[in-house]
């Protein structure tokens, strides 16, 4: 097997149909296997997926279990020599996903891979950075949401980096053996970033590939649904996170606080205000 495909859904019956006809026409003579994980969609996103083709795995679960626990939950039964994690809302453009999957096979150490994404307008979207420090968070503060956590320049050339995005994420399956799975302790956001530094750390490189492209039509960021508290406090709840496992007790303190300050509102979690106090 080439390649295995998952992809979460949540209420995605507007991208659905356009994001699997793109699939479908990018893994024409890829041996293939394809999952997907609803996480509880109460629109048409189940019904539009069992008319695409009786060929998929679709996996119904009774409540939004967020994006790692779901991937994991099939992650373990794909056979797929690389494994595409790709969201709904993605639409590729390239006729075909050989390149990248052949630039994989032809570099041992690359363990995960992302492509050039775009937005609907065509385009760049910021889709790859460097492991966030403490530093380099709180310089990017001053910068606009969806321009915070990213390389701002750079995506015309391929080349390693520290993280791509999980939007659309190709992982080795030697790699994830080694690794393991997604960290569940994310609902949803730096989950990507996480499982990249685990990858690192285990001497698995992480590479951009522009020569395969794709459109990302709604990405957190730059959304509508951002000024949702709950999508506000689950990006900053992963933020924290990300800090509390992967940097100095002092550093996450200190985020904390200055999240608290800057953002106008409490620690997250009950853990959070215990960080205040040591």
């Amino acid at each position: 097997m080439d390649l295995s495909i998952i992809i979460v859904t949540h209420n995605s019956e507007k991208y659905i149909l356009n994001c699997l006809n793109s699939i479908a026409k990018a893994i024409q003579n890829i041996k293939h296997e394809f999952f997907i994980i609803d996480n509880d969609s109460k629109d048409q996103t189940k019904t539009l997926i069992k008319q695409f083709s009786n060929s998929l795995v679709l996996a119904e679960n009774k409540a939004n279990l967020g994006f790692a626990k779901a991937i994991n939950m099939v992650l373990e039964r794909t056979s797929g020599e690389i494994v595409l994690l790709v969201n709904p809302d993605v639409i590729i453009k390239s006729d075909s996903l050989w390149p990248i999957i052949d630039f994989i096979r032809s570099n041992p150490n690359v363990g995960i891979c992302g492509c050039k994404l775009l937005n609907e307008d065509g385009s760049l979207q910021y889709s790859k950075g460097s492991f966030p420090t403490l530093f380099s968070t709180i310089s990017r503060m001053i910068l606009p949401k969806h321009m915070r956590k990213y390389h701002l320049r750079g995506y015309n050339k391929g080349g390693e980096c520290d993280w791509v995005t999980g939007a659309f994420m190709m992982i080795r399956r030697e790699m994830f053996k080694e690794v393991g799975p997604l960290d569940e302790k994310y609902f949803m956001y730096y989950e990507d970033v996480d499982y990249c530094l685990g990858a690192r750390k285990r001497g698995w490189l992480t590479y951009y590939f522009p020569k395969i492209s794709a459109y990302h039509l709604n990405p957190h960021a730059r959304s509508k649904r951002n000024h949702s508290p709950f999508l506000e406090k689950e990006i900053r709840k992963s933020q924290l996170l990300f800090f509390k496992k992967n940097n100095s007790k002092s550093s996450y303190r200190l985020l904390v606080v200055l999240t608290w300050i800057f953002l106008d509102s409490s620690p997250s979690t009950a853990r959070d205000q215990k960080a205040l106090s040591g």
